[in-house]
């Protein structure tokens, strides 16, 4: 029950101090010390002091009580009461005096004797007057006891003022120490607090906020590195609003593409394809009105070759659609018959080489491949003018490499990535679908060469066997 009454209390405590900025709490924690500390001292202080002046006082008082007693002894022996009497009102009103740090209440002398009292209402120390002190001391040759009252009004009077001197101490600490802290907090809280205005611009997506370094220390370092992260996320928003605008324009390309495809389709099958169609109607039309029996082999055998021509010509539409090879035989025939033809219809020369492709790769990643050479090809045609070129294909472990060099004029890189490239944007954003990248190498008169390099699951390699 105790312990779960603690926890709570600390809990609550917690949420009450949570709840408070930074500058309250060191404000606090300033004072709470200050107050404690200066509270500490004055009481410890009171106790030491007050000790301290009762023993002085107790040592005053017998060195006065002995002083007396020896002066009043002689009038006791020579029974001279009255004369005892004023000697002893005399240092009482002597020691009293304000020449003396001493208040003495009473001074008597007790004994067989008559009594000797420098108070008129008895014996003093019976009643009740305050005393602080009451020493008694013999005196010499005599049964006679003196009794001298001190009273400790001095010492109070010491201990408050030097009591209220340590308040006021205290207090001017607690001012000081107010300023101080408040300052100090000034100093620690404004970065902070520009630091959190920033992050709160930042978050709504405004990356151009930086803030102040106050310092070298801790918190100058984190304005630094907050300074470095916007900077850095500025950076990547504009890097990604150049990939949006590149994707926009490749997707804008694509389906250009593919409507500049549709067309050719159209008007092939249209000049071509259909021409010879028609052709192949006419003829047979004409065949039924041929008499002479002669010349109908030689009709059929031109319809024949009108029909093998129309094949012809719809195979090759369908192969530069896909390659039917690359579903059937796989990527590296597919790709040795597109050089082939490739270097009869530009006249450039292209040394193909592929190193570790024994097994059949993902169908996708051989179409991303397939894809990615044709085009990095089709810009040596339109862009290098080079008369030579070569596509290496190299596996290892789980990594594919690509490499496409050509000895044409090369083109400033910089220059290129600023007028930002569809066609190896596209040849980017192809490898991006398997994480992977593309590294150019060129200079103006020395030739381009791109490195490719795709990543993928060997464990998958063999999922395409129903192709193969």
């Amino acid at each position: 029950m105790n312990n779960l009454l603690a926890s709570r209390l600390f809990q609550r405590f917690w949420q009450i101090a949570g709840a408070v900025s930074i500058r309250v709490k060191v404000l606090g924690i300033v004072l709470s010390v200050i107050i404690l500390l200066g509270t500490f001292v004055t009481l410890q202080m009171r106790g030491v002091l007050t000790d301290t002046l009762e023993r002085r006082l107790l040592d005053q008082g017998k060195a006065l009580a002995g002083q007396f007693a020896e002066g009043v002894a002689s009038f006791i022996q020579d029974e001279s009461f009255a004369e005892a009497r004023a000697y002893l009102i005399g240092r009482q009103e002597h020691y009293s005096s304000a020449g003396h740090n001493t208040s003495i209440l009473y001074i008597s002398v007790e004994g067989t004797i008559q009594q000797i009292s420098t108070w008129d209402h008895g014996p003093p120390f019976t009643d009740d007057t305050q005393v602080a002190v009451d020493i008694a001391v013999p005196v010499r040759e005599s049964d006679a006891v003196l009794h001298l009252g001190v009273a400790d009004i001095t010492v109070e009077q010491t201990v408050t003022e030097v009591t209220f001197q340590l308040v006021t101490i205290t207090l001017v600490m607690i001012a000081v120490g107010f300023a101080a802290a408040f300052f100090l907090t000034w100093i620690l809280t404004r970065p902070i607090y520009e630091l959190v205005e920033a992050t709160q611009v930042v978050a709504t997506g405004d990356f151009s906020r930086r803030v102040s370094q106050w310092a070298d220390d801790e918190i100058g370092e984190l304005a630094v590195a907050f300074n470095g992260m916007a900077e850095a996320l500025a950076q990547a928003e504009v890097e990604r609003e150049e990939r949006e605008q590149l994707r926009t324009q490749y997707v804008s390309k694509v389906i250009a593409a593919q409507e500049e495809e549709r067309k050719r389709i159209a008007r092939e099958l249209h000049d071509s394809t259909g021409q010879s169609l028609t052709s192949i109607l006419v003829g047979l039309h004409n065949l039924k009105d041929v008499d002479d029996l002669v010349e109908v082999p030689g009709r059929i055998d031109a319809l024949r070759a009108i029909v093998s021509h129309t094949l012809d010509d719809v195979r090759q539409m369908s192969w530069q659609l896909r390659p039917s090879t690359l579903d059937d035989l796989g990527l590296v025939s597919a790709m040795q018959r597109y050089i082939d033809d490739y270097q009869q219809r530009f006249g450039i020369q292209v040394d193909f080489i592929s190193r570790d492709i024994g097994e059949r790769l993902p169908v996708d990643m051989e179409t991303v491949i397939y894809r990615v050479i044709q085009e990095s090809l089709t810009n040596v045609v339109r862009h290098a003018q080079a008369s030579s070129a070569s596509v290496i294909i190299d596996r290892r472990a789980n990594t594919l490499r690509i490499i496409v060099e050509d000895n044409g004029i090369g083109f400033d890189l910089a220059e290129k990535q600023n007028g930002k490239s569809l066609g190896l944007q596209g040849i980017r954003e192809r490898a991006a679908l398997f994480d992977g990248t593309l590294t150019i190498e060129t200079e103006p008169g020395q030739g381009t060469t791109l490195f490719i390099e795709l990543s993928f699951d060997s464990q998958h390699t063999n999922g395409n066997s129903e192709h193969e």
